[in-house]
């Protein structure tokens, strides 16, 4: 039960967005963002993050990318991969635990599936639907085209930083609640119910835009705060069809 839990919430925050809260010191990216803004506004919050993830130009760049995250809970060792691949609306998400495959997701001309525990699944349209958000490195630029209803709901305090709360409402009524810092205008967080919440942080410069290096889960089938670690990234790289099988 304890190893299903885990997988559970390693593919859920593969599936999160690689965006956080604290910035590497040794970044030269400027963040004053200290925007007013108006009721019900959340465009503006949005493009206050664009530009502090390093703007639409560098942003506008990246056609695909591939992440690795490596995490450990009771001792087990667990590798997640992802590839978004935002050009040809591809997505791989596998997880693997102590070197063996336990889950994998893909999404290939309009069509999913998922295998886990030995067994494929296609996926439901609306799970195809909802996973194409994440063939995008930066979904956050593409909600209006996704069809996506973005409402601010006023501000909370994360991690004892005042944070802009933006409520997400896919097309098929899944809300999403994301948290962006007054201050910077990074988000600091992703909450929903089937996720739980997921914290983003240490924050690095790669090929100017910034990605965190840590993402943490909190979720109710995890004793404690689940931590994977980015340790490796690489944007626009030639990628086939075997790339997604």
């Amino acid at each position: 039960m304890k190893i299903k839990a885990l997988l559970f919430s390693a593919v859920l925050f593969a599936y999160s967005q690689v965006e956080a809260n604290h910035l590497n010191k040794g970044t030269d990216i400027n963040f004053n963002n200290q925007l007013e803004i108006l009721d019900n506004d959340p465009e503006t919050i949005i493009n206050a993050y664009i530009k502090a993830v390093g703007g639409k130009g560098n942003i506008s760049k990246i056609k695909n990318s591939i992440v690795v995250m490596e995490a450990e809970f009771q001792g087990a060792g667990i590798t997640i991969k992802g590839i978004s691949d935002q050009e040809n609306s591809r997505l791989l998400q596998e997880t693997l635990v102590m070197g063996n495959v336990a889950q994998k997701t893909v999404l290939v001309n309009g069509k999913g599936k998922i295998s886990a525990m030995g067994q494929e699944q296609e996926l439901t349209e609306d799970m195809v639907n909802m996973l194409k958000a994440q063939t995008y490195v930066f979904p956050e630029n593409h909600y209006v085209e996704l069809g996506y209803a973005v409402e601010l709901h006023g501000t909370e305090e994360i991690d004892g930083e005042t944070a802009h709360k933006l409520v997400i409402t896919t097309a098929n009524g899944i809300k999403t609640s994301e948290y962006y810092s007054v201050k910077s205008g990074l988000k600091l967080r992703t909450s929903s119910e089937a996720t739980g919440d997921v914290s983003y942080s240490d924050y690095q410069e790669v090929e100017g835009v910034l990605i965190p290096m840590i993402l943490s889960i909190k979720n109710p089938m995890l004793p404690v705060a689940l931590e994977a670690k980015v340790v490796s990234i690489k944007f626009n790289q030639e990628l086939s069809d075997d790339d997604f099988k």
